[in-house]
């Protein structure tokens, strides 16, 4: 089985400093996709990573940059209360496991979603 980069976290909160709905990036953050409700009428999801998490994976990116992380489901994961993270580049050239955090922080985010509404 293939371990993340950064290895199992306590939460999303452990990779990134905030979290804000804007159609255009701000300062430091980058799209955070894959989670119920980051797409909302005229917004997106941005995540602003922390200073060791957003060095680590610059490093494996191409030219240093990050395009953005994708949380997705996976039947493999979720059999064990994970949701996996994984990291890509701007033009999508380099994509790699970057984290694991609990599944909760999934239904965290269908929630807020549902508050948000």
């Amino acid at each position: 089985m293939t371990q993340p980069l950064l290895g199992i976290l306590p939460s999303l909160d452990s990779l990134f400093e905030s979290f804000q709905f804007q159609i255009d990036a701000p300062e430091n953050h980058v799209l955070l996709a894959g989670l119920p409700a980051t797409v909302r009428t005229g917004s997106f999801l941005f995540a602003r990573p922390r200073a060791g998490v957003r060095e680590a994976v610059a490093a494996r990116c191409t030219n240093g940059v990050i395009g953005g992380f994708r949380a997705i489901r996976s039947a493999q994961w979720m059999k064990q209360g994970l949701l996996p993270v994984y990291a890509y580049d701007p033009p999508h050239i380099a994509s790699f496991f970057a984290a694991l955090v609990p599944y909760v922080e999934h239904e965290r985010f269908q929630s807020e979603g549902r508050a948000g509404q």
